[in-house]
C-alpha cells in the first residue's frame, strides 16, 4: 500500500509524529522521539506554568457530568463512543447534550448533528455552553475531549487509549505525562481489534499499572458495516467492495488505522492519501485524488463518514466515492461501561427534570 501526504506540510508533520510514535524501535526513531519529545516537554511547562498562574474554580452543575478523553493528540475513538454513551443515555431516560471545544463547522460537530438524537453546543468556554444546555432542559452533560478541562466538575472521567500507540512516556503524541491516567475514573482501550488477545491482554495490565488501578473496563474495535455510494445516493452492503482497488483519502487523527479497516471489508487500498487532521477539502485536493485514481488505475475512493460529508461538496460524478460505515464491536465491557455511567447519571434525576 502506498502512502500519499498531501494538503501541505501539516500532514507530512503528523505523519511523521505518528511513525515515531509507533510501539517499534530503530535508530532512526530513537533520534526522532528524542527530538520531539524536547519539544513536548518544554510545551508540558507551559502548560503547568499558565494553570498555575491563571488558576480555574471549578464548577458544579446541577446535573450529572461526564468527560470523554484522551492523553494523546487525535486519533482514538472519542467521537464514536461519545456517539455511543449519548445513544444510551438518551435510550434510559435522559436528555444529554454535548459540549465540545470546537467550532461550529468542524467534522465532529457535523457528524455528531446528523447522528444523534441530542443537542451538540460548540464552544470553548464550556462552562457557558453547559449553562445554554441547562436553559434547554439537558439532564446529562458529556463532555467531548474533555479530560484537560478542569473547570467542570465531572462524576465520571472515561479517558481512552488507542490501542496502536506506544505506551511509554517518550511517546510523542502525548498531550501529558502517562501518570495523569490515575485521574481516570475508567480507561476505555480503542481500536483494540489492531491486537490479537494476548497482546490485548498485555496492553490492559501495563495500563492499569499506569493508572495505579484495575480501571481499564473495556476495550473496543471497529466492524465495516456497510458502504454509502454517493453517485447512486444509496447504501450498500459492505460486500459491495469486494475485490475492488481503492484510494483512500481521509483527513483523521489515524489515517492508517481506517486503512487497515478497509482491507477487511474487501479491498485493496492501492494508496491511501493523508490529509492534515480536519483538513477542508478543496477542488484541487479532488484533482490530486483523482490523478492518483488514474495513475493506479483504482476503481474509485473510498472515505470516512466524517470525511464524505466535506468530500461530497467538491468531488466529480466521473469517478465514484464510497463511504465506509463502521460500528463498535466491544471485545469486553460494554455492560460494564453502560452501568458505570449510568450509575453516574441516576435515572431518577432524568425523570424528575
Amino acid at each position: 500500500m502506498r502512502v500519499v501526504f498531501a494538503g501541505g506540510w501539516r500532514s507530512k508533520w503528523e505523519g511523521w509524529l505518528r511513525a515515531i510514535s509507533m510501539p517499534i524501535v530503530d535508530d532512526r526513531k530513537t533520534v526522532a522521539r528524542a527530538m520531539s519529545k524536547t519539544v513536548r516537554d518544554g510545551l508540558w511547562l507551559l502548560v503547568r506554568a499558565r494553570n498555575a498562574l491563571r488558576p480555574q474554580p471549578t464548577v458544579r452543575l446541577p446535573v450529572p457530568v461526564i468527560s470523554v478523553g484522551n492523553i494523546t493528540v487525535g486519533g482514538t475513538g472519542k467521537t464514536p463512543l461519545t456517539q455511543w454513551l449519548v445513544v444510551r443515555l438518551h435510550q434510559h431516560g435522559h436528555r444529554p447534550a454535548i459540549l465540545t471545544p470546537l467550532p461550529a463547522d468542524a467534522d465532529e460537530v457535523r457528524e455528531h448533528a446528523t447522528t444523534l438524537p441530542c443537542p451538540i453546543y460548540p464552544g470553548r468556554d464550556r462552562v457557558a455552553t453547559a449553562h445554554q444546555a441547562l436553559v434547554n432542559g439537558a439532564t446529562a452533560i458529556v463532555l467531548d475531549d474533555g479530560f484537560q478541562y478542569r473547570r467542570l466538575h465531572r462524576q465520571l472521567d472515561i479517558v481512552l487509549w488507542d490501542a496502536m500507540a506506544w505506551l511509554h512516556p517518550d511517546n510523542p503524541l502525548l498531550r501529558e505525562p502517562l501518570a495523569a491516567l490515575q485521574r481516570a475514573d475508567v480507561v476505555v482501550l480503542s481500536k483494540a481489534d489492531a491486537l490479537d488477545t494476548a497482546q490485548r491482554r498485555a496492553l490492559q495490565e501495563r495500563l492499569n499499572a499506569w493508572a495505579n488501578g484495575a480501571k481499564v473496563l473495556a476495550a473496543f474495535g471497529y466492524v465495516p458495516s456497510g458502504v454509502w455510494a454517493w453517485q447512486q445516493k444509496a447504501s450498500c452492503p459492505v460486500t459491495a467492495l469486494s475485490g475492488l482497488r481503492v484510494v483512500a483519502a481521509t483527513a483523521i487523527g489515524n489515517p492508517l488505522y481506517f486503512a487497515l479497516t478497509a482491507q477487511r471489508a474487501g479491498c485493496e487500498v492501492v494508496a491511501l492519501v493523508c490529509f492534515p487532521d480536519h483538513h477542508r477539502f478543496t477542488p484541487a485536493d479532488a484533482e490530486d485524488v483523482l490523478a492518483l485514481v488514474r495513475r493506479w488505475k483504482a476503481d474509485g475512493v473510498l472515505t470516512t463518514r466524517k470525511d464524505g460529508l466535506k468530500w461530497q461538496k467538491v468531488w466529480q460524478a466521473g469517478v465514484p466515492l464510497w463511504i465506509l460505515e463502521v460500528h463498535l464491536h466491544w471485545f469486553w465491557g460494554e455492560n460494564a461501561l453502560l452501568q458505570t455511567a449510568l450509575s453516574a447519571c441516576p435515572g431518577d434525576e432524568a425523570v424528575a427534570r
